[in-house]
């Protein structure tokens, strides 16, 4: 991993094929940006010939696949040199991909979405053959505190989720991540990483929802071939 520095904007970059860059805390914030000034910077410090990002919530509809709607928590590339961002603040960035085909999927992965089963749809369709995931920076297992109707929300869909939830001091939480590669492993999708950085305790890096409440700003983890 290389942390990259463009003119006050800072960027991890975890893979090179696809292309994997999250926006980090930085002197000047790269959320903030309009999406043509988005599109501009990334231009300029990666090459990237087009930029997309998309009004998210917490749904399953997904970019290139679904039609009718302008909101969208996933999307599906097939052109080369055009970025795309998942904005979160806790959730999962999910980012899946061929390098074969040269095509990639990201998706936005909240309890709500996994729950909804957005990892399931964009994996359904079989000609895809999605090889490769990463899971991004997210609240971690140790500060995901839940209650007890969060797993009666599961279990209206159908999912137990007992054993993605540990007890502390009376308290519990619950392991987004491991229920996310579970699903994965259920397509054969290999986890390029074994470990995500946490949102919550890394303040210097990334941005919580958890932590920061209504002052937190978004993490963009964006991607391209």
């Amino acid at each position: 991993m290389e942390v990259i520095d463009y003119k006050g904007y800072r960027f991890l970059k975890v893979c090179e094929s696809p292309n994997i860059v999250i926006s980090l805390n930085s002197t000047e914030q790269f959320c903030n940006l309009s999406e043509e000034g988005k599109q501009d910077l990334l231009n300029q410090a990666f090459g990237v010939s087009a930029f997309n990002e998309f009004i998210q919530v917490h749904g399953t509809s997904i970019f290139n696949l679904d039609l009718n709607t302008s909101e969208y928590d996933g999307y599906i590339e097939r052109k080369q040199n055009v970025a795309n961002a998942i904005r979160t603040a806790d959730c999962i960035p999910l980012i899946l991909w061929n390098e074969k085909n040269k095509l990639i999927i990201g998706l936005h992965c909240g309890w709500r979405g996994i729950a909804s089963g957005i990892i399931e749809k964009a994996l359904q369709n079989d000609e895809l053959d999605i090889t490769h995931a990463y899971i991004g920076p997210h609240i971690s297992k140790d500060h995901f505190e839940v209650k007890r109707d969060f797993i009666e929300s599961f279990q209206e869909y159908g999912l137990n989720i007992e054993r993605y939830i540990t007890v502390r001091d009376d308290k519990m939480y619950m392991d987004l991540r491991s229920l996310c590669e579970a699903k994965l492993h259920e397509k054969h999708v290999k986890i390029i990483n074994k470990e995500s950085h946490c949102s919550y305790t890394e303040y210097d890096q990334f941005f919580s929802w958890r932590r920061d409440k209504n002052q937190s700003l978004r993490n963009l983890t964006i991607a391209w071939f």
